[in-house]
C-alpha cells in the first residue's frame, strides 16, 4: 500500500470514528433529555380571540331579584392550539392605557395590574385546557347606568362625565377599594399576558372603544355601544 493510500485510509477511519462519536453523543443527549425534548415539541400553544357576538359577548341579567339589572358581559376566548393539555392557565391584565385628545396613548397609573377571572369558575387559574378546546375568561362588563348604583364596586363618578353614561368594569379577581377597575367612556388599550404552568406565555393588546351610550338591544349595544379588537 502506498503512502498516499495509507493516508487516505487513515482519514476515512478518522471520519468514521468522529461520526460514531457524534452519533453516540447524540444518543446519550437524547436519552438524558428525552422528556424535555418531547415536552418542547408537544407543549400547549395558547391563543386568545374575541368576537363581538354571543357567546363571547352577550346581554345577561346581573345580580338576583330584587337587586337585578340588565348588563353585558365581554369574554376572552382562550384556546389551546397545541398537542398537550395546558395546565394552570392564567390571564393577567398587565397594563391599561387611555387615548388622549391628540391620539397618543397614556398609561392609566391608577389601574392595578392583576389577573382576570375565569368565567363561571371565578378563580385565579383554570386547572386545565385540553388540546383543541377553549375556555372563556371574563374581560369586563357593563351594567345599566340607571341601576348600577345598587351594586357594590360598580359605580363611580368623574368630573364632567354625566352619570347616565356607561362605565366599563374590568373583571379582575379583586375589586380594589379605589375602584380602579372602573373606567368611563373613551378608547383604551389593555395589555394581557396569558400563561400556563407548562406553556410559554403570550402577550396580546386589546383595543376597547366605549361610547358611553347604553342600548337595550344587544346587537346595537355590541356594535355602537362598545367595540373590542385584538391589535397583536
Amino acid at each position: 500500500m502506498g503512502v498516499k493510500n495509507l493516508l487516505y485510509t487513515i482519514d476515512i477511519d478518522r471520519i468514521v470514528s468522529i461520526g460514531m462519536l457524534l452519533v453516540m453523543t447524540l444518543v446519550v443527549v437524547v436519552a438524558i433529555f428525552e422528556d424535555k425534548i418531547r415536552a418542547w415539541f408537544t407543549r400547549p400553544n395558547l391563543n386568545v380571540s374575541i368576537q363581538m357576538s354571543p357567546p363571547d359577548c352577550h346581554q345577561i341579567p346581573i345580580g338576583q331579584p330584587p337587586l337585578e339589572a340588565d348588563g353585558y358581559y365581554f369574554r376572552l376566548r382562550v384556546t389551546n392550539l397545541g398537542s398537550q393539555k395546558a395546565e394552570l392557565v392564567e390571564v393577567f391584565a398587565a397594563e391599561l392605557s387611555s387615548r388622549l385628545p391628540d391620539g397618543r396613548f397614556e398609561i392609566v397609573k391608577s389601574f392595578l395590574p392583576m389577573n382576570l377571572s375565569w368565567s363561571h369558575l371565578h378563580g385565579l387559574f383554570f386547572p386545565a385546557i385540553s388540546r383543541g378546546i377553549y375556555k372563556h375568561c371574563d374581560l369586563a362588563h357593563i351594567i345599566d347606568p340607571q341601576k348600577r348604583h345598587q351594586f357594590a364596586y360598580e359605580d363611580k363618578s368623574w368630573p364632567n362625565i354625566p352619570s347616565q353614561k356607561t362605565i366599563l368594569s374590568f373583571d379582575t379577581v379583586v375589586k380594589p377599594n379605589t375602584l380602579s377597575h372602573l373606567v368611563p367612556f373613551g378608547v383604551y388599550r389593555l395589555v394581557i399576558l396569558v400563561a400556563a404552568a407548562n406553556a410559554q406565555s403570550i402577550r396580546k393588546t386589546l383595543e376597547i372603544s366605549l361610547s358611553g351610550d347604553w342600548y337595550d338591544d344587544e346587537q346595537q349595544m355590541l356594535s355602537e355601544g362598545i367595540g373590542i379588537k385584538l391589535l397583536a
